[in-house]
């Protein structure tokens, strides 16, 4: 059932978004509104903070950003955002491959678990105002665990992957800042128990810009995810907080 939901709801945000695109892209024409886009590459230093669980165990994840830079073994973050005056869309893509210590049972058990998470988040806005935006589209989640704990009575070792896709609303509000200085921020909710029971997305930046092309960006990035799926042995728990400060490159064209 679950995944006959997905399937529904993956359609109906490509179709969305396509209708998105299309429409924009008219309208634009009819409009004589220019049609202008926006990439950004970012680096994030993110704390993890919560429980992953896999069959009936449960493994407590705990990571400054410290911890997360000394167990990162790769990463790419970037985003895209398209509009006219009243339409646009946007793609937020999160890859991370880490590595860190972890315990489980309670502190009984101690070792490494491993997590390699892609997240892209597409979504369709409207904008109900020069400064704030209508946003509807979809998280999708690839995530691959590994867990190896030892203890003096036993070890436990396990790995499993999983994905879902969770339908996202909320709102975001862009403002000019001066000349040079403008910000930008958001707010999503989701999941309503299709994929995750709940998922939340927040970020905020303020970007300076050196040109009419070139900006440079400092915010924060805020994920919340409440996902549980399976039972027994086939049991899958992803209830993590990651959150922290960043840095990107935006370029407009």
């Amino acid at each position: 059932m679950r995944m006959s939901l997905q399937g529904t709801v993956s359609s109906f945000c490509y179709r969305l978004l396509l209708g998105v695109l299309v429409y924009c892209s008219s309208s634009a024409h009819a409009e004589n509104s220019d049609w202008s886009s926006q990439g950004l590459i970012y680096l994030l230093g993110p704390a993890l903070d919560g429980t992953s669980g896999i069959g009936p165990f449960d493994t407590e994840v705990d990571m400054d950003a410290g911890d997360v830079f000394d167990a990162l073994d790769g990463a790419f973050l970037g985003m895209y955002r398209g509009q006219n005056n009243r339409w646009g869309v946007a793609l937020d893509v999160v890859h991370m491959d880490l590595k860190g210590d972890a315990t489980g049972d309670r502190g009984a058990l101690s070792g490494t678990v491993g997590v390699r998470q892609s997240s892209v988040i597409a979504s369709g806005y409207y904008r109900v105002s020069k400064e704030f935006r209508i946003i509807g589209g979809a998280l999708y989640n690839d995530l691959a665990t590994r867990v190896s704990l030892s203890g003096p009575l036993n070890d436990r070792n396990q790995k499993v992957s999983e994905d879902w896709i969770d339908p996202v609303v909320g709102v975001g509000y862009d403002v000019p800042l001066g000349e040079s200085w403008d910000f930008s921020g958001s707010a999503l909710v989701g999941g309503f128990g299709l994929g995750s029971d709940l998922v939340m997305v927040f970020s905020a930046s303020f970007a300076y810009r050196f040109n009419d092309w070139s900006s440079i960006t400092l915010g924060g990035r805020y994920l919340d995810f409440d996902y549980e799926d399976g039972q027994g042995a086939d049991r899958f728990k992803f209830d993590v907080k990651q959150y922290g400060p960043s840095v990107g490159f935006r370029f407009d064209f």
